[in-house]
């Protein structure tokens, strides 16, 4: 019994033993670093070198997993392009946008798996992610080609392209005369039941508000709200349902989607009205990337002319300096840009504003 008593007390002071120094090792390990850590020490090196490690490092890392608010059919054209340049790189895309994006990558969090790399999304989602702590700032070169207006200082956010907002309307169904030419137009009792409106256009409240000040903005959106307004998630399905002649007039909708159906024929016409403003498509790196350097070589490419070159093929508008837009029109009058720094501070009072007025809730 005594010999049995002795070696449970070792097997315990062994055990003891190991609990201990396992502790004291995890104590003593630093913290892993983050993806923006990593990637900052290649400030350190000429930008031949950077380059020659950036390259090196994603071929050995092999993936990269991108998360993405573009339309499905433009995802795989985008990505056929990084890959002739650098075809050892696998990209791994995931079609996500809206609060739907916010929602998966905090829940990923939440449960430990960071699986994204990089992602795209709108300031509104942009200012979200930041909040929890999704994202990381990455200095990329690219940047030196973007103006103050399209990137934050600390290098969380860049344009990886622009969506200027107009409101559209069916040829068919409205005369370009009759067509709206302000927002007080849509006020009309001839465009009642006649109108589509985005059941997530925060941002668009929010520059009206600005706009016209913060009661009679409020004051302008409940009576809108009596015009009977079908609310619709997505620009793209407005757009569709608008050229198929569902209602007349769409109030909020993507420029270059709209000029984009219409060189395919469909009966549509946009109307910037004042004020005019653009929505700001973001590019961020994951704070935890699996992938760091892939990821910042997918980065890098996606803000090049030649990355930037190929979002126009898409009709986007794209903020690069001296890329060659396809609708120029859109950027021939200057818009207010909604970016993180203007929608992140008011973006809750604005969801609640706007939910409560347009859904009742």
């Amino acid at each position: 019994m005594e010999n049995k008593n002795s070696m449970k007390h070792l097997v315990y002071l062994a055990v003891g033993l190991l609990l201990y120094l396992a502790a004291g090792d995890a104590m003593a390990a630093p913290a892993a670093e983050t993806a923006g850590q990593v990637l900052a020490k290649l400030a350190k090196i000429t930008p031949e070198q950077r380059q020659k490690t950036l390259v090196e490092k994603a071929k050995a890392e092999g993936e990269v997993s991108f998360y993405s608010s573009l339309q499905a059919q433009q995802i795989d054209p985008f990505i056929q392009v990084f890959r002739k340049r650098y075809p050892f790189v696998k990209v791994n895309p995931y079609r996500v946008s809206g609060n739907r994006q916010v929602i998966k990558i905090q829940t990923e969090m939440n449960a430990g798996n960071h699986l994204f790399d990089v992602t795209n999304g709108s300031a509104e989602q942009a200012s979200a992610l930041k909040k929890i702590g999704a994202i990381d700032p990455y200095a990329s070169p690219q940047r030196e080609f973007f103006s103050g207006s399209d990137k934050d200082k600390e290098g969380f956010f860049t344009s990886l392209y622009v969506i200027p907002i107009v409101l559209g309307y069916n040829t068919n169904l409205v005369k370009r005369a009759e067509a709206p030419r302000s927002y007080e137009d849509l006020l009309h009792p001839k465009w009642k039941g006649n109108m589509f409106l985005d059941d997530e256009a925060y941002e668009w409240f929010a520059v009206l508000l600005k706009h016209f000040g913060r009661e009679k903005g409020l004051q302008y959106m409940r009576n809108l709200a009596k015009q009977d307004l079908r609310m619709v998630r997505g620009r793209t399905a407005q757009s569709q349902l608008l050229a198929a002649g569902e209602r007349p007039l769409a109030i909020v909708l993507s420029g270059h989607t709209v000029w984009e159906l219409k060189t395919k024929g469909a009966p549509l016409e946009g109307v910037i009205l004042d004020p005019y403003f653009a929505q700001a498509n973001e590019l961020m790196l994951a704070r935890h990337a699996p992938h760091p350097y892939a990821a910042a070589l997918f980065i890098d490419w996606s803000l090049s002319e030649e990355g930037q070159s190929m979002i126009t093929t898409f009709g986007r508008v794209v903020a690069r300096k001296g890329v060659k837009q396809r609708f120029p029109e859109l950027v021939e009058k200057e818009y207010f840009l909604v970016d993180v720094d203007f929608i992140g501070p008011i973006l809750d009072q604005s969801g609640k504003g706007f939910s409560q007025i347009f859904l009742g809730r």
